[in-house]
């Protein structure tokens, strides 16, 4: 069987939340807004960027 190997973030989700804000200059959330997104959800959550 051939091994999947990735050089960057690579995520496999069973669903997607998605935000998009035009005046932020920044892209990355900070490490306090990704935890305060998974105390939301309940759990812990990574930010991958998509690529299309």
């Amino acid at each position: 069987m051939p091994e999947l190997r990735f050089e960057g973030a690579v995520g496999f989700a069973q669903f997607e939340v998605s935000a998009m804000n035009w005046t932020r200059h920044v892209w990355d959330l900070s490490d306090e807004e990704l935890a305060a997104v998974g105390k939301i959800l309940g759990h812990p959550v990574t930010q991958i960027h998509a690529h299309y």
